[in-house]
């Protein structure tokens, strides 16, 4: 007999339902690590651009204005004001803090994946009655009911379970009160997307959900009340000053499938031949963000 087989035959058998079991088990384990993995991926290159990211953060900054102005909009319309203790939920440097203190907000709480933004936000606006806080928005360290409104800029796209961000703000938000959000939609880096695919097959640029995506996962636990979509398009000297922009606002790719790194010179040479292919353009390198802001309400 082969002494193998006699190993085998000694151990306890396992049934197939068992077996299936554990094969379950062993994948959820795995999405698990994955989805921690992507999450410290994303906190660690957000901390790296925190020096570097109010001087490069052009979109983000148009868009948080936007949506800071779409809150100020609804108040009017309802005869609302801001008011009490909001929450800045995926914070950055705080950009947004000192317009939401001038419309009424008495004191926000910063809230941010990336120790790194945390700290310069903290640092900036120390005269200010704010203060951020280390934390993942798909579980917060708040209490019930806790804020008078939620403001968030440009986080909601890289949420790995936006049902549970959803439902996380719609607990420690005070029934009645505001969850008003900016997102990026699949349109977003189109022309960055279609370049890559023209030099090789792996995923280079960050995937983002449908608005009608959103909508149905943020009506689970929202009344939506404003729904604004526009794209706004950025030109770019060169490949060169378009990818150090992105690098600097920390806008790096996590998806699975990727490429590590972007390549050498020559991959970069025909990846830029390829932009000008795809956008017919020898001048400027136009870059489109589809933009998405969501004004809802906690029932």
């Amino acid at each position: 007999m082969n002494p193998s087989m006699t190993t085998c035959l000694s151990e306890p058998s396992i049934t197939s339902s068992a077996q299936h079991k554990l094969n379950i088990n062993a994948k959820q384990s795995e999405a698990v690590k994955g989805e921690q993995r992507a999450k410290q991926q994303v906190a660690s290159q957000f901390s790296r651009a925190a020096q570097s990211y109010d001087q490069a953060a052009r979109i983000q900054h148009f868009s948080a204005l936007e949506l800071a102005q779409h809150i100020e909009q609804l108040h009017l319309r309802t005869q609302e004001s801001m008011s009490g203790h909001w929450l800045d939920l995926g914070c950055g440097t705080g950009f947004a803090v000192p317009t939401l203190l001038q419309q009424g907000a008495q004191y926000i709480t910063g809230a941010d994946l990336a120790h790194g933004m945390c700290l310069a936000s903290n640092e900036k606006l120390t005269q200010r009655p704010f203060h951020a806080v280390t934390a993942d928005a798909e579980n917060l360290p708040f209490a019930n009911n806790s804020f008078n409104g939620i403001y968030s800029n440009l986080m909601v796209q890289w949420s790995e379970e936006i049902r549970d961000l959803f439902d996380e703000a719609q607990r420690v938000l005070k029934p009645g009160c505001l969850f008003a959000f900016a997102t990026l939609g699949p349109r977003t880096m189109h022309e960055l997307k279609a370049a890559w695919q023209q030099v090789d097959p792996f995923i280079h640029v960050n995937q983002f959900s449908s608005k009608q995506q959103i909508i149905e996962q943020c009506e689970a636990f929202f009344d939506i009340e404003i729904i604004q979509q526009k794209e706004i398009v950025q030109q770019h000297e060169s490949l060169s000053r378009l990818l150090k922009e992105l690098k600097a606002i920390g806008a790096t790719n996590v998806n699975s499938g990727r490429r590590p790194g972007l390549g050498g010179r020559e991959r970069l040479r025909q990846l830029e031949k390829s932009y000008r292919d795809v956008c017919n353009s020898e001048q400027s390198l136009p870059l489109t963000y589809d933009l998405i802001w969501i004004i809802a309400r906690k029932r």
